[in-house]
This record gives C-alpha cells, structure tokens and sequence, in this order.
C-alpha cells in the first residue's frame, strides 16, 4: 500500500482536478491508497488516470452538502448550531483558538488547504455550538466548488438573490454583498488579500 498525505488528496479539487475526496476525518493521520498510485512530492508523479476513475462527480458533491453535518466529501460547510464537536472530529486540533470578539464566544480558525482555503468558527462557550460560520478561498478555487461548499453552510438553502450577490462579488463587480435568510445574517466579500470571504452567523449574536 502507498501511503498519501491529505493535503495532496485535497489540493487535487483546487489545483487540477475539479473533483475529489477530502478525508476530512484523517486531517491528522495519512491516507492509504492502493498499491497502483504512484506518489511523490512533485504532482505531476501522481496517477491522474486513477483519481478520475474513483473520484465524485460534481453531482455527487451536491448530494452529500445537504447533510446536516458535513460528509467528508468536498470543502465542509459547517452550518450555524452544529456542535463544536462536529468540527474537531472531522478537523482535527485548530491552527488557532483564541476568546472570541463577541461576548462568551471562543473563535477558532483552520487552514484546511494553506495559502488556499481557510475556516472559521466562534463557538458559544456554554453551549459549544457554533455561532458564526466563515471561509475565505484564494482567486484559483473553481467557483462551483465554493457555492457548493456556500449551500452546505446555510443548510441547502442557497437561493437565487445570495447565489447573484456571490457571483457579483467572485466577479469582481461588487466588493461585497450582505444577507438575509431566516435566523441568520451573512456577508460576502472580497477580503485586503483578494480573498473570497463568506461569513454566516445567528442574527442575535452581532
């Protein structure tokens, strides 16, 4: 068996292929492949031929988004409510863990893929849910992939007037976009690092 490192497995959806399997449950640990799959440090070493035969289609991704708790296919899109726990078995130990800016709130952030695709989260101390819900994608993430992974975080309800205000602003024709949907509030900008940022949260916490 050969052994892969995720962050390889991952960087396949941003980097070349618009498909994959991100072992989100393994962030931590290594990923076993079989024996056929060619693994080194450089990408083009990899055996392409082989992920296109076993990885989800495009489709398949929209499927699993709409579970309440994220699959472990595709970017997670952790909704508002989901537990803390939710978020630390499926990612492990955070990059950062601080107090949050909003009182009884702990904020803490992932660098799911560096210099790449970010996460974020302020949890409620007492109940250690979360209260607001962020990513922040670089220019080269396919914008397919990020209403995918923007659908899952507000819970499958993604509707036109917010998928226009995403793609305004992923097209630079606008700076930012603000939202509305039910109990939640959201935002979607272009961040001082040219950064796509989405952020939802409880519309009672800000």
């Amino acid at each position: 068996m050969i052994v892969m490192g995720p962050s390889i497995v991952i960087s396949l959806l941003i980097t070349g292929l618009s498909l994959a399997i991100l072992p989100y449950q393994a962030l931590s640990k290594e990923v076993v492949l079989p024996q056929t799959v060619s693994v080194s440090s450089k990408p083009s070493s990899l055996n392409f031929e082989y992920f296109e035969n076993v990885l989800p289609t495009l489709g398949e991704l929209k499927d699993n988004v709409c579970r309440q708790t994220p699959s472990g296919i595709g970017i997670p899109g952790f909704q508002p409510g989901l537990r803390k726990s939710d978020v630390t078995g499926m990612l492990g130990v955070p990059a950062v863990s601080s107090s949050g800016y909003w009182r009884k709130t702990r904020a803490v952030s992932y660098e799911l893929i560096p210099n790449q695709v970010s996460l974020g989260f302020l949890f409620d101390r007492n109940s250690e849910r979360i209260r607001q819900t962020e990513i922040a994608f670089t220019p080269g993430v396919d914008s397919e992939l990020i209403e995918v992974t923007f659908n899952g975080m507000l819970g499958c309800k993604l509707n036109d007037s917010i998928k226009r205000g995403l793609q305004q602003v992923w097209r630079r024709q606008s700076n930012r976009y603000k939202f509305n949907l039910g109990s939640l509030e959201g935002v979607i900008e272009r961040d001082k690092s040219d950064r796509v940022y989405i952020g939802i949260w409880e519309a009672d916490l800000h």
